[in-house]
């Protein structure tokens, strides 16, 4: 019995460092240009310091154009460690760290938010080039979000020591780059 709370607690750690964790994530996206620089699907990527693996969220789209309502984003790793291979996410990676929640899904938009945070929502919609694109609101500013980098020194696989996100984004309505460095 005293193992099985002990787990439980360790479980419960986990959680609240990988919602932690996500929560500097969230402002932290990029745009994605892997393979073909032209690719539509693409809405953004999180890279981390720990190594050059990085984690590709893309748009799924119908024969119409429009978002998959079932599935809206692909999520995946490009094993850059590994010679480039393309693998999915982890059950654990899902549930509790890079999974997305889809809160409302229409038509035209699709508002979600990272599973190990009820605190940032963001929104998939097209913009008026047509293209699909991730945008978040942030200190009174609506963003599209271009790019994260996660600074992980040392901790471990559970509890990763995350000592910065950088956070790399444009201002929609101003047109400007705007940088944020958020350290937990």
């Amino acid at each position: 019995m005293f193992a099985f709370k002990l787990q439980f607690i360790q479980l419960e750690k986990l959680k609240l460092t990988i919602l932690a964790s996500v929560c500097l994530l969230l402002f932290a996206f990029s745009k994605s240009e892997h393979g073909d620089s032209n690719t539509l699907t693409s809405l953004f990527k999180i890279e981390r310091s720990k190594d050059n693996n990085q984690i590709f969220y893309d748009v799924n789209i119908d024969g119409s154009g429009n978002f998959d309502a079932e599935n809206p984003i692909n999520i995946y790793w490009i094993r850059n460690t590994e010679g480039g291979k393309i693998k999915p996410l982890t059950w654990i990676q899902k549930k509790y760290a890079y999974g997305l929640k889809f809160l409302k899904i229409d038509k035209d938009f699709a508002t979600f938010r990272f599973v190990s945070s009820k605190k940032m929502y963001f929104t998939l919609k097209k913009n008026n080039n047509n293209h699909f694109e991730v945008y978040s609101k942030y200190k009174d500013q609506l963003l599209n979000i271009n790019r994260i980098f996660i600074q992980i020194d040392g901790g471990t696989f559970w509890f990763p020591n995350i000592t910065a996100v950088e956070v790399y984004a444009k201002n929609v309505k101003t047109g400007e780059d705007v940088i944020e460095i958020i350290t937990p």
